[in-house]
This record gives structure tokens, C-alpha cells and sequence, in this order.
């Protein structure tokens, strides 16, 4: 619709109206610009300027008031809590705002409202971690643990560097173990895992069993590998029970290939070396020396379509250890070990072997096989029976070569492996 003014008198009225709007705006509109580039230099004088150019802005009266409230030449707590007041009045849906004027309310003893204001930041910022934290950090100063563990268990499920301050924070409130875990940590295998090293590294390896057992019934998958200090820290508190139990646990989850699985005709996993070697758990490990080469080999094998190539460099007199295996055994009972080797110019006169010993004490079990040295044509079958002692539960098997005593003692040259097995036995040596 189209609306013609004949009379000149209403046109120059419209005409002026439109002018003055204009001029208003343009002067309104010219404020807040001023006042914005006045707020840019962080000055409390600017601020209160900026607050006079543009009134109804609620970013200059908060900016005031966290000056007036953290600033230590202006530090004016009456005069911060009027400003942040007037800054959540303006713009009731700043969640920084309302935090701030918590703050202030606290550190004047109005605690009723400090809490207000502090369950209002978080309905308006309900999962942003920073919130979630400085929130959680008011109910854990005023004793309300149960609330500050909600905010912090927020913070864990949706960002990353709080983790250990949390956990100490948690430990020194409340020394609860259940609680803590109930309560603050998230139902994922993210942060459950982080709390479980936490609990490893500050020596609670009792607490640890109810954090794996949720793991262990979440249908959620994790790298089988995220275990491995927990599996490490169980063998090394002589409890291969229960690294066993949790080993078994992640087989069963389909965390570990299925081939990866022991037999009363094989104790020893992956002893055809068809499968990469995991470095963890009751799989082979590897501990890296310098010079010394070790990797699975599909040129070389006895059986299938792999085995393990170690070759050694000739600049040392090495005692090897280094490719091993835990396997679980039971007491007093009979076993036979067998491997098969072959080799090209090994040189000195301690040439590689295979080896089993008590995991923890040695001069319970030790025993090594015959050795090899030069170069063998073909694969050679060696192998030690022994038995176990009434303490022995694990043991180590590992591909060894110890020291020469000779002159010419620096060992170089190749050796592969392959087919290792550990079976119970009916017989004595």
C-alpha cells in the first residue's frame, strides 16, 4: 500500500521526524561506537566513561565491577558488587556476570546469595568446563562435597588438564573412594581410565578394582593398550592373579586378537610370533637395547608364514634378556619348554638360548636350554623340563644370551625363533 501526504505541511513534519530519528540513531549509534573504543583500553576511568556513553551495555559494568572486585589499587567490594548487580539486570543471560557477582557476594559473607548467583551461572552454562570448575570450587569451600563433585564431574567429561587437581582435590575432601567414583567420575572409558592411573600412580592399587570392574561391564571399546601400566603395576605387586583376570577380560571383549590365547598345549601366547608383538600384558615384550634389531621376519620360519629375527651388532658383550614373556604356572608341577632356533654367524662361544625363571625370585627358577653359536642349516629344536616350586605362579620365558667370558666376547650375527611352546608335563627331569 502506497500512502501519498498532499498536505506540505504534514511533509515537512515527516521530512523533520525523519531527520531528528536519524540524527538520534546516528548520535546513539556514535556512543556506543565511542564507548566501545573507549572500553578497549582496560581502565577503570574507561569503563565508568563507557558506562556514560552507553548505558544500557552490560559489558562495561561487569568489566567495572571485576575491577573493583580483583584489581588491588582499586579494590572497592561495595562498589563491585553495585557494578556486577547492575551488569546481570541489564543482561540477566551472562553466565560470567552472574559467577562474578557470586564471587563478590562471598567474599562479602552474603553466602545465601553467593549460592544464587553460583546456581544461576550454572543453569546458563551448565557444560562449559570453565564454569563447571570455579562452580565446583564454591560448594567444595562451603562443605557441600556431594554438589562441588557434580560440577567437577562435568568438567572431566568435557575437557582435558584438570584431571590430577580434581582427583587431589576429591581425595583430601573426602577420602571416599566409592563416592568418588559414583559421584565424580564419568561413565566413559575416557576419564575412567585416567582415574585409574591416577589411582596406580598415587600407590591406591585397592581402590582400582571397582573402576575396572565398570570398565570391564561397559559394552564401550578402549586400546587393550591403555591397560598396560595397570597390568604392569598388578604383576609388579605380585598379584599375577589378578593382571591375569583383567588380560582375560580384555580377550573376552574382543580388546586382544582371539589368537592370543592360551591352551593346555601352548601356555605361551603368540609362540608362532604370526602376530605383532603387543609389549604389554602377557604378550611378548621387547626392551629395546642399542644396535640390536629385533622384528618379525616372513623370509625366515619354521612353521607358518613368520617368526622373531634378532640380530646383534658385534660392538658388545651383551647379557640379553630382552624378548620375553609372564605366563601364569601353577605350584609344584611339571612343565617342558621348547623352541626352535636357527642361526647365521653367531660369533664368541655364548650364543643365544631360551630361558625360564621365577617372575620374582630367580633362586627359586632358572634354567636355560642348550645354545647356539656359527651357523645353523637348519631349524634346531631346544628345550628345558622343569619344574615349579610351592611359591612359583609366573614365570618368565625369554630369548637370553649371557655374558662371555671370552676374549673375543662381543656377540654378533642372526638368530631366528620360532614355535615356542610351554606345556604341562607328567614328568620329572
Amino acid at each position: 500500500m502506497h500512502i501519498t501526504i498532499k498536505n506540505s505541511a504534514a511533509r515537512l513534519a515527516t521530512a523533520v521526524a525523519g531527520v531528528i530519528i536519524f540524527i538520534l540513531l546516528f548520535i546513539w549509534v556514535g556512543r556506543a561506537y565511542l564507548a566501545g573504543v573507549i572500553a578497549e583500553r582496560p581502565d577503570l576511568k574507561n569503563y565508568q566513561t563507557a558506562m556514560g556513553l552507553d548505558p544500557g551495555n552490560a559489558q562495561y559494568p561487569l568489566s567495572a565491577g571485576r575491577t573493583y572486585q580483583y584489581s588491588v589499587q582499586n579494590a572497592n567490594p561495595d562498589l563491585a558488587i553495585k557494578n556486577l548487580t547492575r551488569s546481570v539486570q541489564l543482561n540477566a543471560y551472562d553466565a560470567q556476570a552472574w559467577l562474578d557477582l557470586g564471587t563478590a557476594s562471598e567474599f562479602q559473607g552474603d553466602n545465601a546469595k553467593a549460592e544464587e548467583c553460583m546456581r544461576r551461572a550454572d543453569t546458563l552454562a551448565p557444560r562449559i568446563p570453565g564454569y563447571q570448575w570455579a562452580i565446583g570450587n564454591f560448594f567444595l569451600f562451603h562443605n557441600n562435597v556431594q554438589e562441588s563433585f557434580k560440577h567437577f564431574r562435568m568438567v572431566l567429561d568435557g575437557f582435558t588438564g584438570y584431571e590430577d587437581a580434581i582427583y587431589n582435590t576429591a581425595w583430601k575432601a573426602s577420602g571416599n573412594g566409592p563416592l568418588i567414583l559414583t559421584s565424580l567420575i564419568p561413565n566413559s572409558p575416557g576419564p575412567e581410565i585416567d582415574y585409574l592411573n591416577y589411582l596406580l600412580s598415587t600407590r591406591r592399587l585397592s581402590e582400582t578394582d571397582p573402576v575396572w570392574d565398570r570398565l570391564a561391564a561397559s559394552p564401550d571399546k578402549f586400546p587393550a593398550s591403555d591397560m598396560a601400566f595397570y597390568l604392569d603395576v598388578l604383576i609388579g605387586a605380585h598379584q599375577p592373579d589378578r593382571a591375569w583376570k583383567v588380560w582375560t577380560t580384555l580377550r573376552e571383549k574382543g580388546l586382544i586378537p582371539p589368537t592370543y590365547l592360551q591352551t593346555p598345549q601352548n601356555l605361551v601366547e603368540n609362540g608362532n610370533f604370526e602376530n605383532a608383538l603387543l609389549g604389554y600384558g602377557f604378550g611378548w615384550r621387547v626392551a629395546a637395547v642399542s644396535g640390536v634389531y629385533v622384528d618379525l621376519d616372513d623370509s625366515t620360519y619354521h612353521s607358518a608364514a613368520k617368526s622373531l629375527l634378532i640380530q646383534f651388532p658385534g660392538n658388545q658383550n651383551l647379557e640379553y634378556h630382552n624378548v620375553y614373556q609372564f605366563v601364569p604356572v601353577r605350584p609344584s608341577s611339571h612343565y617342558h619348554l621348547s623352541v626352535f632356533m636357527k642361526t647365521d654367524d653367531i660369533t664368541t662361544d655364548s650364543g643365544p638360548r631360551i630361558e625360564v625363571k621365577d617372575a620374582y625370585n630367580p633362586a627359586l627358577l632358572d634354567k636355560y636350554s642348550d645354545q647356539l653359536t656359527g651357523t645353523s642349516p637348519t631349524w634346531t629344536p631346544l628345550s628345558i623340563d622343569f619344574e615349579t616350586g610351592p611359591k612359583t605362579s609366573l614365570v618368565v620365558v625369554d630369548i637370553a644370551r649371557p655374558v662371555s667370558q671370552e676374549f673375543l666376547n662381543q656377540i654378533a650375527g642372526k638368530v631366528w625363533v620360532d614355535d615356542v611352546t610351554l606345556t604341562p608335563s607328567d614328568h620329572s627331569e
